[in-house]
């Protein structure tokens, strides 16, 4: 659990980290499908840990909600010299998928703070769509409710007057 503020608000995150070991898999199905931001996180040193981002990005559609957000990172930027994945092929996979794509060093913490906090703020960004969404919904609704109490009320005056 950590908490970091954005535009003012803070916000308590929780954070699972499965390490991409495949014994993890049962469970991680499970964290998928109440998961709101999930990072993709390869080794740039490691081409067979950059090539899994695909199984586990087919996982994340297949048992995650479809509106979750996610991001790819590159770890390990502080090891050029040891680099098996170019930039560019993180790029375009991040671009396949459509994720933002971040380099970072847990070794250095470059880029760490904020890969969680863009993240973050894709989630929280995606809440206040919805929220959105769902009071344009109500608003249409109560339209729809005052406009059919509006005509309900003209029928019975209609009625009345026709019967006098």
């Amino acid at each position: 659990m950590k908490t970091i503020e954005i535009d003012g608000l803070k916000v308590r995150v929780q954070i699972w980290d499965t390490a991409g070991q495949e014994r993890y898999q049962t469970i991680t199905k499970q964290y998928y499908r109440r998961a709101q931001g999930i990072v993709f996180v390869y080794d740039i040193t490691n081409m067979p840990s950059f090539q899994h981002i695909a199984k586990w990005a087919c996982d994340v559609d297949e048992y995650a909600p479809d509106d979750v957000q996610t991001i790819l990172v590159g770890n390990k930027a502080d090891e050029e010299f040891s680099r098996q994945v170019t930039k560019d092929q993180g790029k375009k996979l991040a671009e396949t998928y459509g994720m933002e794509f971040f380099e970072a060093s847990a070794s250095t913490s470059n880029n760490i703070s904020e890969s969680f906090i863009r993240v973050t703020e894709l989630v929280l960004q995606a809440q206040k769509r919805d929220v959105k969404d769902l009071l344009g919904s109500l608003d249409n609704y109560l339209d729809r409710a005052v406009l059919q109490e509006e005509k309900g009320s003209q029928d019975n005056h209609a009625q009345r007057t026709c019967a006098c």
